[in-house]
């Protein structure tokens, strides 16, 4: 079967990004102070984005007490802040009430404060580890069912959230309708991200030739002692890093420029050779 590609325009400008990298305990208000401070020296560019879960990492009780129905006081903070750096700010995820519900929802904030799309995420996570701890993402929050593409002037940009990376058929979705930028906040476990994380970054990056940009959470869950990996990336459509972080809080900065798209999509035309959907 023929795929269904739809063609986008290159964004005509760059994209400049700015990445924080946080170590989220289980008290937003702290959080959330910690990654104003983290930003006090950083000039503002055209996106900021946050890690999944970065105004709160505890156990399950923690997330399903703290959730809140949109927009609430964690994404209020971001508004505010998006208007005082004139800035995007990607929310890479928030604890969100829907009714009897709780998602795991990421946020885009435009310059003005407002917000323009969200996404729940759509695969939970479930893990054995070592030493016999149970991670069930099910016990906690409800799935999501939509994928999400968002419109960042010019820039289309697919929105997925950790788990999700294991998935490539979102980000195949994703690459038919146009995207030229993947959002993947995360908070990858130090286990798995050792093996897998770089290589499922640069994999998404490169089979679907759109950029990638990826905060994820470092440290340890003080709740739980779950070590979250850190090394937050941002990749160029070629499957090159653009930015990597190591295993503290820091904030990353790059450029993401649509030539590289250019450049890449005219060297091998993959996505127009596609003939399965």
């Amino acid at each position: 079967m023929s795929g269904n590609n739809v063609e986008s325009p290159i964004p005509e400008r760059p994209l400049a990004v700015t990445l924080v990298q946080n170590s989220a305990g289980c008290n937003a208000s702290a959080n959330l102070a910690r990654i104003d401070d983290l930003l006090a020296d950083a000039p503002p560019g055209d996106l900021l984005a946050l890690p999944e879960v970065f105004s709160i990492r505890g156990r399950d009780e923690d997330y399903r007490t703290q959730a809140e129905i949109l927009p609430g006081p964690v994404i209020q903070h971001l508004a505010g802040l998006a208007v005082r750096r004139r800035e995007w700010v990607l929310a890479g995820s928030v604890m969100e009430k829907a009714g009897d519900a709780v998602f795991n929802t990421s946020v885009l904030i435009a310059r003005d404060g407002q917000v323009t799309a969200t996404y729940r995420k759509i695969h939970l996570f479930e893990a054995y580890l070592d030493d016999g701890q149970v991670i069930r993402e099910s016990d906690t929050y409800r799935a999501g069912d939509t994928p999400t593409l968002a419109a960042i002037e010019g820039w289309r940009c697919g929105l997925a959230i950790c788990y999700d990376l294991r998935f490539p058929e979102l980000f195949r979705h994703y690459a038919g309708q146009g995207a030229h930028l993947f959002f993947m906040p995360s908070n990858f476990t130090q286990k798995t991200g050792h093996a897998h994380w770089e290589t499922l970054l640069r994999a998404r990056a490169i089979e679907n030739q759109a950029f990638v940009v990826a905060p994820n959470q470092c440290g340890s869950n003080p709740c739980t002692n779950v070590a979250s990996y850190g090394h937050s990336l941002m990749i160029g459509p070629w499957g090159d890093v653009l930015a990597q972080a190591g295993d503290e809080e820091c904030v990353l900065r790059a450029t993401l420029d649509p030539a590289d798209l250019v450049r890449t999509r005219s060297r091998i035309p993959v996505l127009q050779h596609r003939r399965l959907k």
